[in-house]
């Protein structure tokens, strides 16, 4: 498993909206949780800047200054705090759906795409 290269990406859910659109993480104001709305070009609320914090660790802003684990698998892209035993989801695969932090499920929608913007 590897860590992707530190930049600016997208972070795009591995399961397409019932409308069949990609779907994004996207950050909202400081204190209010992340969640997923359609892919835009032109949202910058949805890029977010990964850059290496460690050998193992990486951070990403905006995400309140945490580090995580960010690693390919043979199914998507895992995002994890340090410890790896929490992992970034979505429990529905929908328009404004929040982002959720939790234990391991092995689920497609715990599962993400980057898409480097820059």
């Amino acid at each position: 498993m590897s860590k992707p290269a530190s930049g600016t990406y997208k972070i795009i859910n591995r399961v397409l909206s019932v409308e069949n659109k990609r779907l994004a993480i996207t950050a909202n104001a400081e204190g209010k949780p992340a969640n997923v709305t359609e892919d835009s070009s032109s949202n910058t609320a949805q890029q977010w800047i990964i850059a290496d914090f460690d050998n193992n660790t990486q951070s990403m802003a905006p995400s309140g200054g945490y580090v995580w684990t960010i690693r390919q698998t043979d199914t998507g892209i895992t995002i994890q705090d340090g410890d790896r035993t929490a992992f970034w989801g979505v429990a529905s695969a929908s328009e404004d759906s929040q982002v959720t932090i939790g234990a391991g499920t092995g689920d497609v929608q715990q599962r993400w795409i980057l898409v480097r913007v820059a």
